[in-house]
């Protein structure tokens, strides 16, 4: 399928970047300087990355799973980056907008590819 495999590599990439911002955020901020906050969006961060780090993996490997990990993916990220990136101001604007953009963009990737015969229906 075309576009399949650069979608799932960059999946790869931002999430590692979003897991190394969170887990940057929990440990400094939270755990060192024991502030609660960047505790929380820490932690957030490092769930929303890994998350995407999965969902690009799966898209990767052509798995049925792929749009039901890509969904929760969304379902995780996209209120994480509002909260610590439009709300509170504590993420910069690219990984906010990669972060809200790129999980929907993988949901509606999956949705159109959904019975394209290359990703099974789960």
């Amino acid at each position: 399928m075309c576009g399949q495999m650069p979608l799932a590599l960059f999946a790869i990439v931002f999430g590692a970047l979003e897991f190394a911002g969170g887990a940057q955020e929990m440990i400094y901020l939270g755990i060192l300087q024991s502030e609660t906050y960047p505790l929380v969006a820490g932690v957030m961060g490092v769930v929303s990355g890994g998350l995407l780090c999965w969902a690009g993996v799966a898209l990767l490997i052509s798995s049925p799973l792929a749009f039901v990990i890509a969904q929760a993916t969304a379902w995780v990220s996209v209120p994480t980056f509002i909260l610590t990136g439009i709300v509170t101001h504590r993420a910069g604007w690219p990984i906010t907008a990669v972060g809200i953009g790129y999980p929907l963009l993988l949901v509606g990737f999956c949705w159109k590819n959904r019975g394209a015969g290359a990703m099974p229906k789960s």
